[in-house]
């Protein structure tokens, strides 16, 4: 199965149609059909959002291969689940402490779809959980620091903001991000060293949920002085000015 999880601010799905083509993006890596339209999916999204009295809230869509008539292959009548949760205010204290994160060797599979196959990452969570972390990040064989179990990764090294452009989902709030710091801040698209965290001045990730969120220590190592950074604080400020203005659909 795929889906797709996004939040509404004020009850307005954010970038609803970035998240309905990634959908069909993902379906199409794990040869998944989807029969319904985009336009109707949109509408199925309006109305869980219109029957629930939610000012935020996160809506799931989940498309699933349906019944099977020998129990493993899909029958081509895939199946349609939408789930909406409320979410609170946003949490600048949270923002202000930072999370700490740790390093997995473990790998997901497709990376650039977002499939129901969270094992690996469900396993990174557990360890996070015992490292008092509160996620984890894959690298891989190269050593390369790819992505949050449920996030994007970015560094800042000075004024450059870095993150991982390859084996690595496309997040709508990190296409966001990359276009608030587009004009300010140089942008690379590149691998992240394991070896360079130690070097970086700023790190955050970045979710639907997460928004923008301050990494203040991965591993045993401190980022920067250990403190949510004035680069990460200015493009948060400025991902929140694009909200209140409703400047996103």
């Amino acid at each position: 199965s795929a889906f797709e999880s996004l939040r509404t601010y004020n009850r307005r799905p954010f970038h609803l149609s970035g998240h309905l083509e990634r959908l069909y993006r993902s379906a199409a890596m794990i040869d998944l059909e989807i029969p319904f339209t985009r336009e109707f999916l949109a509408g199925i999204v309006r109305e869980a959002i219109e029957r629930n009295a939610y000012k935020h809230a996160s809506v799931r869509l989940l498309v699933t291969g349906g019944e099977s008539e020998d129990g493993v292959l899909p029958a081509d009548q895939p199946g349609l689940a939408v789930l909406i949760t409320e979410l609170a205010e946003r949490d600048m204290e949270h923002f202000a402490q930072g999370a700490k994160l740790i390093t997995t060797s473990l790998q997901r599979t497709t990376p650039e779809a977002k499939t129901t196959n969270y094992t690996s990452a469900i396993r990174a969570l557990k360890e996070a959980k015992r490292r008092a972390a509160s996620d984890a990040l894959f690298v891989n064989e190269q050593g390369h620091v790819l992505e949050g179990t449920r996030s994007n990764f970015f560094v800042f090294r000075g004024d450059t903001l870095v993150t991982p452009g390859a084996g690595v989902l496309s997040g709508v709030t990190r296409r966001a991000v990359l276009e608030l710091a587009e004009g300010r801040f140089s942008i690379q698209e590149r691998p992240i060293l394991l070896a360079e965290l130690a070097q970086v001045d700023e790190a955050f990730i970045t979710s639907s949920s997460k928004e923008i969120t301050p990494v203040v220590r991965i591993d045993d190592v401190m980022i920067g002085d250990g403190k949510a950074g004035p680069r990460t604080y200015e493009l948060e400020q400025r991902f929140i000015e694009m909200v209140e203005r409703g400047e996103f659909w």
